[in-house]
Protein backbone atom coordinates (compact mmCIF):
# COMPACT_ATOMS: atom_id res chain seq x y z
CA UNK A 1 0.00 0.00 0.00
CA UNK A 2 1.58 3.26 -1.11
CA UNK A 3 -0.75 5.82 0.40
CA UNK A 4 0.75 9.20 1.28
CA UNK A 5 -1.11 11.60 3.52
CA UNK A 6 -0.24 15.24 4.19
CA UNK A 7 -1.34 16.50 7.57
CA UNK A 8 -3.57 19.04 5.80
CA UNK A 9 -4.66 19.54 2.20
CA UNK A 10 -2.51 21.54 -0.17
CA UNK A 11 -3.25 23.10 -3.55
CA UNK A 12 0.44 23.51 -4.29
CA UNK A 13 2.94 20.83 -5.28
CA UNK A 14 6.69 21.24 -5.10
CA UNK A 15 8.80 18.60 -6.81
CA UNK A 16 12.48 17.92 -7.19
CA UNK A 17 14.38 20.04 -9.69
CA UNK A 18 14.19 17.31 -12.28
CA UNK A 19 11.72 14.41 -12.56
CA UNK A 20 13.15 10.94 -11.96
CA UNK A 21 12.13 7.97 -14.06
CA UNK A 22 10.77 4.77 -12.60
CA UNK A 23 13.78 2.94 -14.13
CA UNK A 24 16.15 5.21 -12.18
CA UNK A 25 14.29 4.43 -8.94
CA UNK A 26 14.37 0.69 -9.70
CA UNK A 27 18.09 0.81 -10.53
CA UNK A 28 18.88 2.68 -7.29
CA UNK A 29 16.89 0.16 -5.25
CA UNK A 30 18.68 -2.72 -6.96
CA UNK A 31 22.10 -1.23 -6.14
CA UNK A 32 21.04 -0.60 -2.55
CA UNK A 33 19.81 -4.19 -2.24
CA UNK A 34 23.21 -5.49 -3.31
CA UNK A 35 24.83 -3.45 -0.53
CA UNK A 36 22.35 -4.50 2.14
CA UNK A 37 22.69 -8.16 1.15
CA UNK A 38 26.43 -7.90 1.86
CA UNK A 39 25.60 -7.21 5.53
CA UNK A 40 27.14 -10.49 6.66
CA UNK A 41 30.54 -9.46 5.32
CA UNK A 42 30.55 -5.77 6.26
CA UNK A 43 29.97 -3.74 9.38
CA UNK A 44 26.51 -2.40 10.14
CA UNK A 45 27.58 1.25 9.76
CA UNK A 46 29.25 0.58 6.40
CA UNK A 47 26.20 -1.23 5.03
CA UNK A 48 23.81 1.49 6.09
CA UNK A 49 26.03 4.34 4.90
CA UNK A 50 26.88 2.85 1.52
CA UNK A 51 23.39 1.53 0.82
CA UNK A 52 21.70 4.84 1.64
CA UNK A 53 24.13 6.91 -0.42
CA UNK A 54 22.70 5.47 -3.63
CA UNK A 55 19.11 6.13 -2.51
CA UNK A 56 19.89 9.67 -1.36
CA UNK A 57 21.28 10.57 -4.76
CA UNK A 58 18.25 9.49 -6.73
CA UNK A 59 15.58 10.57 -4.20
CA UNK A 60 17.35 13.85 -3.37
CA UNK A 61 17.40 13.03 0.38
CA UNK A 62 19.77 14.72 2.85
CA UNK A 63 19.00 12.87 6.06
CA UNK A 64 17.36 9.66 7.27
CA UNK A 65 16.27 8.96 10.85
CA UNK A 66 14.88 5.73 12.28
CA UNK A 67 12.55 5.93 15.27
CA UNK A 68 11.52 2.92 17.31
CA UNK A 69 8.00 2.94 18.74
CA UNK A 70 8.23 1.81 22.37
CA UNK A 71 4.60 2.12 23.43
CA UNK A 72 1.83 2.88 20.93
CA UNK A 73 -0.70 3.60 23.66
CA UNK A 74 1.55 6.43 24.91
CA UNK A 75 2.72 7.47 21.43
CA UNK A 76 6.23 6.90 22.81
CA UNK A 77 9.03 6.71 20.26
CA UNK A 78 12.75 7.48 20.14
CA UNK A 79 15.55 7.87 17.64
CA UNK A 80 17.79 4.81 17.30
CA UNK A 81 19.62 5.49 14.01
CA UNK A 82 20.74 8.57 12.08
CA UNK A 83 22.24 8.97 8.60
CA UNK A 84 23.35 12.35 7.24
CA UNK A 85 24.76 12.82 3.73
CA UNK A 86 26.53 16.10 4.51
CA UNK A 87 28.24 14.55 7.57
CA UNK A 88 29.45 11.43 5.77
CA UNK A 89 26.84 8.80 6.53
CA UNK A 90 26.03 7.09 9.84
CA UNK A 91 26.15 9.56 12.76
CA UNK A 92 25.55 9.36 16.50
CA UNK A 93 21.89 9.68 17.41
CA UNK A 94 20.57 12.98 18.76
CA UNK A 95 20.37 12.47 22.53
CA UNK A 96 17.48 14.93 22.64
CA UNK A 97 15.46 12.65 20.37
CA UNK A 98 16.01 9.36 22.21
CA UNK A 99 12.48 9.90 23.45
CA UNK A 100 10.24 12.16 21.38
CA UNK A 101 8.06 14.67 23.22
CA UNK A 102 4.42 13.60 23.07
CA UNK A 103 2.69 16.38 21.13
CA UNK A 104 -0.57 16.82 19.29
CA UNK A 105 1.35 16.59 16.02
CA UNK A 106 2.98 13.32 17.03
CA UNK A 107 -0.35 11.82 18.02
CA UNK A 108 -1.83 12.90 14.67
CA UNK A 109 1.08 11.40 12.72
CA UNK A 110 0.81 8.09 14.61
CA UNK A 111 -2.95 7.92 13.99
CA UNK A 112 -2.35 8.29 10.24
CA UNK A 113 0.54 5.81 10.15
CA UNK A 114 -1.39 3.16 12.10
CA UNK A 115 -3.34 2.81 8.82
CA UNK A 116 -0.03 2.03 7.07
CA UNK A 117 -0.12 5.45 5.41
CA UNK A 118 2.91 7.69 4.99
CA UNK A 119 2.93 11.27 6.24
CA UNK A 120 4.29 13.83 3.77
CA UNK A 121 4.98 17.39 4.97
CA UNK A 122 6.50 20.52 3.43
CA UNK A 123 7.62 23.63 5.19
CA UNK A 124 4.96 26.05 3.91
CA UNK A 125 2.26 23.72 5.25
CA UNK A 126 3.73 23.02 8.72
CA UNK A 127 1.41 23.68 11.62
CA UNK A 128 2.85 25.88 14.32
CA UNK A 129 3.69 22.81 16.39
CA UNK A 130 5.25 21.00 13.42
CA UNK A 131 7.29 24.06 12.53
CA UNK A 132 8.59 24.35 16.12
CA UNK A 133 9.91 20.78 15.89
CA UNK A 134 11.06 20.50 12.25
CA UNK A 135 12.23 23.98 11.17
CA UNK A 136 15.13 24.23 13.68
CA UNK A 137 16.39 20.97 12.18
CA UNK A 138 16.49 22.46 8.71
CA UNK A 139 13.67 20.38 7.28
CA UNK A 140 12.11 21.75 4.07
CA UNK A 141 10.28 18.53 3.19
CA UNK A 142 9.84 15.24 5.01
CA UNK A 143 8.37 11.83 4.32
CA UNK A 144 7.51 9.74 7.39
CA UNK A 145 7.20 6.05 6.53
CA UNK A 146 5.64 3.53 8.98
CA UNK A 147 7.17 0.06 9.20
CA UNK A 148 5.16 -2.87 10.53
CA UNK A 149 6.50 -6.21 11.74
CA UNK A 150 4.21 -9.12 12.54
CA UNK A 151 1.20 -6.81 12.24
CA UNK A 152 2.45 -4.24 14.77
CA UNK A 153 3.90 -0.79 14.19
CA UNK A 154 7.62 -1.39 14.80
CA UNK A 155 8.66 2.20 14.10
CA UNK A 156 9.02 4.87 11.47
CA UNK A 157 11.72 6.02 9.07
CA UNK A 158 11.86 9.72 8.18
CA UNK A 159 13.43 11.01 4.97
CA UNK A 160 14.46 14.71 4.98
CA UNK A 161 15.07 17.14 2.14
CA UNK A 162 16.71 20.30 3.52
CA UNK A 163 16.97 22.08 0.14
CA UNK A 164 13.68 21.66 -1.66
CA UNK A 165 10.14 22.24 -0.53
CA UNK A 166 8.27 19.56 -2.35
CA UNK A 167 5.95 16.60 -2.28
CA UNK A 168 7.11 13.00 -2.80
CA UNK A 169 5.74 11.47 -6.01
CA UNK A 170 4.38 7.95 -6.19
CA UNK A 171 7.62 6.43 -7.52
CA UNK A 172 9.77 8.14 -4.88
CA UNK A 173 7.38 7.17 -2.09
CA UNK A 174 7.41 3.53 -3.23
CA UNK A 175 11.21 3.56 -3.32
CA UNK A 176 11.50 5.09 0.15
CA UNK A 177 8.96 2.62 1.55
CA UNK A 178 11.16 -0.22 0.33
CA UNK A 179 14.25 1.46 1.70
CA UNK A 180 12.55 1.96 5.08
CA UNK A 181 11.82 -1.76 5.26
CA UNK A 182 15.40 -2.57 4.24
CA UNK A 183 16.77 -0.29 6.97
CA UNK A 184 14.53 -1.75 9.65
CA UNK A 185 15.30 -5.32 8.57
CA UNK A 186 19.01 -4.57 8.78
CA UNK A 187 18.62 -2.96 12.21
CA UNK A 188 16.61 -5.95 13.47
CA UNK A 189 19.27 -8.32 12.15
CA UNK A 190 21.94 -6.27 13.89
CA UNK A 191 19.95 -6.29 17.14
CA UNK A 192 19.42 -10.04 16.89
CA UNK A 193 23.09 -10.61 16.17
CA UNK A 194 24.09 -8.47 19.14
CA UNK A 195 21.48 -10.17 21.33
CA UNK A 196 22.89 -13.55 20.35
CA UNK A 197 26.43 -12.36 20.99
CA UNK A 198 25.38 -10.93 24.36
CA UNK A 199 23.56 -14.16 25.20
CA UNK A 200 26.63 -16.22 24.28
CA UNK A 201 28.85 -13.85 26.24
CA UNK A 202 26.48 -14.02 29.21
CA UNK A 203 26.39 -17.82 29.02
CA UNK A 204 30.17 -17.96 28.84
CA UNK A 205 30.46 -15.58 31.79
CA UNK A 206 27.96 -17.62 33.80
CA UNK A 207 30.00 -20.73 33.09
CA UNK A 208 33.12 -18.91 34.26
CA UNK A 209 31.32 -17.74 37.41
CA UNK A 210 30.08 -21.25 38.13
CA UNK A 211 33.60 -22.56 37.60
CA UNK A 212 35.01 -19.92 39.98
CA UNK A 213 32.45 -20.86 42.64
CA UNK A 214 33.20 -24.56 42.21
CA UNK A 215 36.94 -23.99 42.43
CA UNK A 216 36.51 -21.83 45.54
CA UNK A 217 34.38 -24.56 47.12
CA UNK A 218 37.07 -27.14 46.42
CA UNK A 219 39.72 -24.90 47.94
CA UNK A 220 37.70 -24.40 51.13
CA UNK A 221 36.95 -28.12 51.39
CA UNK A 222 40.29 -29.64 50.36
CA UNK A 223 42.58 -27.10 52.02
CA UNK A 224 40.82 -26.77 55.36
CA UNK A 225 43.85 -28.21 57.10
CA UNK A 226 46.08 -25.44 55.78
CA UNK A 227 46.46 -21.92 57.09
CA UNK A 228 43.12 -20.14 57.12
CA UNK A 229 44.46 -16.85 55.70
CA UNK A 230 46.13 -18.62 52.75
CA UNK A 231 43.08 -20.75 52.06
CA UNK A 232 40.74 -17.77 52.14
CA UNK A 233 43.04 -15.71 49.93
CA UNK A 234 43.02 -18.37 47.23
CA UNK A 235 39.24 -18.84 47.32
CA UNK A 236 38.27 -15.18 47.65
CA UNK A 237 40.69 -14.14 44.88
CA UNK A 238 38.86 -16.32 42.36
CA UNK A 239 35.52 -14.66 43.12
CA UNK A 240 36.93 -11.13 43.40
CA UNK A 241 38.69 -11.36 40.04
CA UNK A 242 35.52 -12.61 38.38
CA UNK A 243 33.40 -9.83 39.91
CA UNK A 244 36.00 -7.08 39.43
CA UNK A 245 36.15 -6.08 43.10
CA UNK A 246 39.29 -5.16 45.01
CA UNK A 247 38.12 -5.60 48.61
CA UNK A 248 35.97 -8.20 50.35
CA UNK A 249 34.94 -7.92 53.99
CA UNK A 250 33.05 -10.47 56.08
CA UNK A 251 31.07 -9.41 59.16
CA UNK A 252 29.60 -11.63 61.84
CA UNK A 253 26.65 -10.67 64.01
CA UNK A 254 26.42 -11.13 67.77
CA UNK A 255 23.02 -10.80 69.39
CA UNK A 256 22.43 -9.74 72.98
CA UNK A 257 19.17 -9.23 74.80
CA UNK A 258 19.33 -5.51 74.06
CA UNK A 259 21.00 -5.17 70.67
CA UNK A 260 22.56 -6.75 67.59
CA UNK A 261 26.28 -6.18 67.13
CA UNK A 262 28.49 -6.76 64.07
CA UNK A 263 32.22 -7.46 63.97
CA UNK A 264 34.61 -7.59 61.06
CA UNK A 265 35.95 -11.15 61.06
CA UNK A 266 37.73 -11.38 57.71
CA UNK A 267 39.15 -8.84 55.29
CA UNK A 268 40.70 -9.34 51.84
CA UNK A 269 42.37 -6.79 49.58
CA UNK A 270 43.55 -7.21 46.01
CA UNK A 271 46.98 -5.82 46.88
CA UNK A 272 47.72 -7.95 49.93
CA UNK A 273 45.28 -10.84 50.13
CA UNK A 274 44.05 -11.74 53.62
CA UNK A 275 44.57 -8.52 55.58
CA UNK A 276 44.52 -7.12 59.11
CA UNK A 277 41.09 -6.43 60.52
CA UNK A 278 40.05 -2.86 61.30
CA UNK A 279 39.82 -2.61 65.09
CA UNK A 280 37.30 0.20 64.93
CA UNK A 281 34.88 -2.19 63.18
CA UNK A 282 34.79 -4.77 65.96
CA UNK A 283 31.59 -5.24 67.93
CA UNK A 284 29.80 -2.20 66.53
CA UNK A 285 26.03 -1.90 67.12
CA UNK A 286 24.39 -2.95 63.87
CA UNK A 287 21.88 -0.09 63.98
CA UNK A 288 24.74 2.38 64.46
CA UNK A 289 26.90 0.99 61.66
CA UNK A 290 24.19 0.71 59.02
CA UNK A 291 20.79 2.02 60.12
CA UNK A 292 19.59 2.42 56.52
CA UNK A 293 20.48 -1.17 55.62
CA UNK A 294 18.88 -2.70 58.68
CA UNK A 295 15.52 -3.42 57.06
CA UNK A 296 17.02 -4.63 53.77
CA UNK A 297 19.57 -7.05 55.20
CA UNK A 298 17.20 -8.43 57.83
CA UNK A 299 14.86 -9.29 54.96
CA UNK A 300 17.77 -10.85 53.03
CA UNK A 301 17.59 -8.11 50.37
CA UNK A 302 21.00 -7.20 48.95
CA UNK A 303 22.41 -3.69 48.43
CA UNK A 304 23.88 -2.90 45.00
CA UNK A 305 24.79 0.72 44.28
CA UNK A 306 27.41 3.39 43.70
CA UNK A 307 28.47 4.62 47.15
CA UNK A 308 27.59 8.27 46.52
CA UNK A 309 23.91 7.34 46.14
CA UNK A 310 23.75 5.88 49.65
CA UNK A 311 22.57 7.74 52.71
CA UNK A 312 24.81 8.56 55.65
CA UNK A 313 26.30 7.07 57.77
CA UNK A 314 26.83 4.17 55.34
CA UNK A 315 27.99 6.53 52.59
CA UNK A 316 30.41 8.39 54.86
CA UNK A 317 31.90 5.17 56.24
CA UNK A 318 32.46 3.60 52.81
CA UNK A 319 33.82 6.80 51.25
CA UNK A 320 36.24 7.06 54.17
CA UNK A 321 37.76 3.79 52.96
CA UNK A 322 37.70 4.83 49.29
CA UNK A 323 34.77 2.62 48.22
CA UNK A 324 33.09 3.85 45.03
CA UNK A 325 30.65 0.96 44.44
CA UNK A 326 29.40 -1.75 46.74
CA UNK A 327 27.38 -4.93 46.96
CA UNK A 328 26.24 -5.99 50.42
CA UNK A 329 24.90 -9.52 50.87
CA UNK A 330 23.02 -10.69 53.96
CA UNK A 331 24.10 -14.16 55.13
CA UNK A 332 21.50 -16.40 56.73
CA UNK A 333 22.52 -19.72 58.25
CA UNK A 334 19.87 -22.01 59.73
CA UNK A 335 17.33 -19.19 59.24
CA UNK A 336 19.38 -16.91 61.47
CA UNK A 337 20.93 -13.58 60.40
CA UNK A 338 24.54 -14.75 60.80
CA UNK A 339 26.21 -11.70 59.23
CA UNK A 340 26.91 -10.08 55.89
CA UNK A 341 29.59 -9.72 53.21
CA UNK A 342 30.63 -6.47 51.57
CA UNK A 343 32.16 -6.54 48.09
CA UNK A 344 33.88 -3.24 47.32
CA UNK A 345 35.06 -1.58 44.11
CA UNK A 346 37.45 1.31 44.77
CA UNK A 347 38.16 1.95 41.07
CA UNK A 348 34.84 2.94 39.46
CA UNK A 349 31.22 3.77 40.07
CA UNK A 350 28.74 1.18 38.86
CA UNK A 351 25.81 -1.08 39.52
CA UNK A 352 26.90 -4.72 39.49
CA UNK A 353 25.23 -6.91 36.86
CA UNK A 354 22.50 -9.28 38.03
CA UNK A 355 24.50 -12.43 37.31
CA UNK A 356 27.48 -11.02 39.20
CA UNK A 357 25.27 -10.28 42.21
CA UNK A 358 23.93 -13.84 42.11
CA UNK A 359 27.50 -15.17 42.10
CA UNK A 360 28.38 -12.93 45.04
CA UNK A 361 25.36 -14.17 46.99
CA UNK A 362 26.61 -17.73 46.60
CA UNK A 363 30.17 -16.64 47.38
CA UNK A 364 29.12 -14.86 50.59
CA UNK A 365 27.56 -18.07 51.87
CA UNK A 366 30.71 -19.99 50.92
CA UNK A 367 32.95 -17.52 52.75
CA UNK A 368 30.80 -17.65 55.88
CA UNK A 369 30.85 -21.44 55.92
CA UNK A 370 34.62 -21.49 55.43
CA UNK A 371 34.95 -19.11 58.37
CA UNK A 372 32.63 -21.23 60.54
CA UNK A 373 34.62 -24.36 59.74
CA UNK A 374 37.82 -22.50 60.48
CA UNK A 375 36.47 -21.35 63.85
CA UNK A 376 36.70 -24.95 65.01
CA UNK A 377 40.46 -24.93 64.43
CA UNK A 378 41.43 -21.28 64.87
CA UNK A 379 41.78 -19.10 67.92
CA UNK A 380 39.33 -16.19 67.76
CA UNK A 381 41.70 -13.66 69.33
CA UNK A 382 44.94 -14.35 67.47
CA UNK A 383 43.86 -15.98 64.22
CA UNK A 384 46.37 -18.82 64.64
CA UNK A 385 45.46 -22.45 65.30
CA UNK A 386 43.89 -23.33 68.65
CA UNK A 387 44.51 -26.10 71.17
CA UNK A 388 41.86 -28.30 69.63
CA UNK A 389 43.59 -28.19 66.25
CA UNK A 390 46.98 -28.93 67.85
CA UNK A 391 45.63 -31.96 69.70
CA UNK A 392 44.16 -33.41 66.53
CA UNK A 393 47.03 -32.49 64.17
CA UNK A 394 49.88 -33.72 66.40
CA UNK A 395 48.34 -37.20 66.58
CA UNK A 396 48.38 -37.47 62.79
CA UNK A 397 51.91 -36.09 62.54
CA UNK A 398 53.24 -38.54 65.14
CA UNK A 399 51.44 -41.44 63.46
CA UNK A 400 52.96 -40.59 60.06
CA UNK A 401 56.44 -39.84 61.43
CA UNK A 402 56.50 -43.07 63.45
CA UNK A 403 56.20 -45.04 60.22
CA UNK A 404 58.98 -43.15 58.47
CA UNK A 405 61.22 -42.55 61.48
CA UNK A 406 61.38 -38.82 60.67
CA UNK A 407 62.45 -36.12 63.12
CA UNK A 408 59.94 -33.93 64.91
CA UNK A 409 60.56 -30.69 66.78
CA UNK A 410 58.09 -29.27 69.31
CA UNK A 411 58.37 -25.99 71.23
CA UNK A 412 56.43 -24.64 74.20
CA UNK A 413 56.48 -20.84 74.49
CA UNK A 414 55.34 -18.42 77.22
CA UNK A 415 55.17 -14.62 77.31
CA UNK A 416 57.42 -13.52 80.19
CA UNK A 417 55.66 -11.96 83.20
CA UNK A 418 52.40 -11.72 81.29
CA UNK A 419 50.26 -11.58 84.46
CA UNK A 420 52.12 -8.43 85.49
CA UNK A 421 51.58 -7.02 81.99
CA UNK A 422 47.85 -7.63 82.29
CA UNK A 423 47.68 -6.16 85.76
CA UNK A 424 49.52 -3.03 84.61
CA UNK A 425 47.96 -2.39 81.21
CA UNK A 426 44.57 -4.09 81.49
CA UNK A 427 43.00 -7.00 79.65
CA UNK A 428 42.38 -5.11 76.40
CA UNK A 429 46.08 -4.31 76.03
CA UNK A 430 46.86 -7.81 77.24
CA UNK A 431 44.83 -9.27 74.38
CA UNK A 432 46.69 -7.01 71.95
CA UNK A 433 49.99 -8.26 73.32
CA UNK A 434 48.98 -11.92 72.91
CA UNK A 435 47.83 -11.18 69.36
CA UNK A 436 51.09 -9.40 68.45
CA UNK A 437 53.21 -12.26 69.81
CA UNK A 438 51.09 -14.88 68.02
CA UNK A 439 51.36 -13.09 64.68
CA UNK A 440 55.12 -12.59 65.08
CA UNK A 441 55.65 -16.29 65.80
CA UNK A 442 53.47 -17.27 62.83
CA UNK A 443 55.44 -14.98 60.51
CA UNK A 444 58.65 -16.78 61.45
CA UNK A 445 57.33 -20.01 59.94
CA UNK A 446 57.80 -20.35 56.19
CA UNK A 447 57.31 -24.06 55.50
CA UNK A 448 53.81 -25.24 54.73
CA UNK A 449 53.73 -28.03 57.34
CA UNK A 450 55.11 -25.92 60.21
CA UNK A 451 52.51 -24.33 62.48
CA UNK A 452 52.02 -22.46 65.72
CA UNK A 453 48.94 -22.83 67.94
CA UNK A 454 47.69 -21.04 71.01
CA UNK A 455 47.98 -23.65 73.74
CA UNK A 456 46.13 -21.60 76.33
CA UNK A 457 46.28 -18.10 77.84
CA UNK A 458 49.68 -16.65 76.96
CA UNK A 459 51.18 -20.03 76.07
CA UNK A 460 51.92 -21.24 72.54
CA UNK A 461 53.07 -24.49 70.94
CA UNK A 462 55.14 -24.71 67.73
CA UNK A 463 55.32 -27.89 65.65
CA UNK A 464 58.13 -28.34 63.10
CA UNK A 465 57.93 -31.68 61.26
CA UNK A 466 61.16 -33.06 59.76
CA UNK A 467 63.33 -30.63 61.72
CA UNK A 468 66.59 -31.54 63.49
CA UNK A 469 67.86 -30.17 66.80
CA UNK A 470 70.09 -27.69 64.93
CA UNK A 471 67.17 -26.41 62.84
CA UNK A 472 65.02 -26.26 65.96
CA UNK A 473 67.48 -24.07 67.86
CA UNK A 474 67.92 -21.77 64.85
CA UNK A 475 64.15 -21.29 64.69
CA UNK A 476 63.92 -20.70 68.45
CA UNK A 477 66.64 -18.03 68.28
CA UNK A 478 64.85 -16.38 65.37
CA UNK A 479 61.60 -16.24 67.33
CA UNK A 480 63.32 -14.73 70.35
CA UNK A 481 64.91 -12.05 68.18
CA UNK A 482 61.70 -11.21 66.31
CA UNK A 483 59.77 -10.73 69.55
CA UNK A 484 62.55 -8.52 70.92
CA UNK A 485 62.55 -6.49 67.72
CA UNK A 486 58.84 -5.74 68.17
CA UNK A 487 59.96 -3.71 71.19
CA UNK A 488 56.57 -3.85 72.88
CA UNK A 489 56.88 -1.90 76.18
CA UNK A 490 56.66 -4.01 79.36
CA UNK A 491 57.74 -2.13 82.47
CA UNK A 492 57.10 -5.11 84.78
CA UNK A 493 59.25 -7.56 82.82
CA UNK A 494 62.23 -8.49 84.98
CA UNK A 495 64.07 -9.90 81.94
CA UNK A 496 63.95 -6.67 79.82
CA UNK A 497 62.06 -3.41 79.43
CA UNK A 498 59.94 -4.85 76.62
CA UNK A 499 57.89 -7.97 75.92
CA UNK A 500 59.98 -11.16 75.70
CA UNK A 501 59.28 -14.88 75.52
CA UNK A 502 60.75 -18.03 76.97
CA UNK A 503 60.98 -21.22 74.91
CA UNK A 504 61.36 -24.91 75.68
CA UNK A 505 62.46 -27.11 72.76
CA UNK A 506 62.72 -30.81 72.08
CA UNK A 507 63.54 -32.71 68.89
CA UNK A 508 63.75 -36.44 68.23
CA UNK A 509 62.95 -39.27 65.87
CA UNK A 510 59.37 -40.37 66.34
CA UNK A 511 58.96 -43.93 67.59
CA UNK A 512 55.86 -46.03 67.13
CA UNK A 513 55.35 -45.96 70.91
CA UNK A 514 55.50 -42.13 71.13
CA UNK A 515 52.53 -39.92 71.94
CA UNK A 516 52.04 -36.18 71.81
CA UNK A 517 52.44 -36.00 75.59
CA UNK A 518 55.96 -37.40 75.31
CA UNK A 519 57.04 -34.37 73.28
CA UNK A 520 54.95 -31.85 75.21
CA UNK A 521 56.33 -32.95 78.59
CA UNK A 522 59.96 -32.55 77.52
CA UNK A 523 59.31 -29.18 75.83
CA UNK A 524 57.36 -27.99 78.89
CA UNK A 525 60.21 -29.08 81.15
CA UNK A 526 62.66 -27.10 79.00
CA UNK A 527 60.33 -24.07 79.12
CA UNK A 528 60.47 -24.20 82.92
CA UNK A 529 64.27 -24.40 82.62
CA UNK A 530 64.32 -21.21 80.51
CA UNK A 531 62.21 -19.43 83.11
CA UNK A 532 64.36 -20.66 85.98
CA UNK A 533 67.48 -19.37 84.21
CA UNK A 534 66.11 -15.81 83.84
CA UNK A 535 63.61 -15.98 80.94
CA UNK A 536 64.01 -14.33 77.49
CA UNK A 537 65.85 -17.45 76.25
CA UNK A 538 65.39 -21.00 74.98
CA UNK A 539 66.40 -24.36 76.44
CA UNK A 540 66.75 -27.63 74.56
CA UNK A 541 66.07 -31.10 75.89
CA UNK A 542 66.40 -34.49 74.22
CA UNK A 543 63.49 -36.87 74.41
CA UNK A 544 64.75 -40.23 75.65
CA UNK A 545 64.23 -43.23 73.37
Amino acid sequence: MDNTSPTKPSNETHGPPEPVSSDAYASALHRALEVFISYTESSFDDVMSNGLETIADVADIDRLLVYRVWAKERNSAGEIYRWDRAEGGTRPVDEGLRELPVTTALKRWVAVMMKDTCVSLRRSEFTEEEAAFLSPRGVMSILIVPVFTEGDLWGVVTFHDSRNERGFDKGCTALLRSVARLCVSTIIREENTKSLELAMESLKRREMMTSALNMASLIFLSESEKKFADMMHRGVSLIADMAGVDRVVLYRNHATHEELYSSQVYRWTKEGGSAELVEALERVPFAQMMPNWDVFLKKSVFVNTPTRLLLDPERATLLKYGVLSVVVIAIYINNSFWGFAIFEDTQRERYFEDDVVEMLRSAAFLFANAFIRAEVDYDALTGIYNRQYFDRAIKGIIRNHSRSGDLLTLMMIDIDFFKQYNDTHGHVEGDKCIKAVAQTLAQCLKREDDFVARYGGDEFVVVLPNTSDIGAMMMADKMLDEIRNRNLPHGKNEAADHVTISIGVTAAKVLHTDTADDFVKIADKMLYESKRNGRNQCSFGVKPD
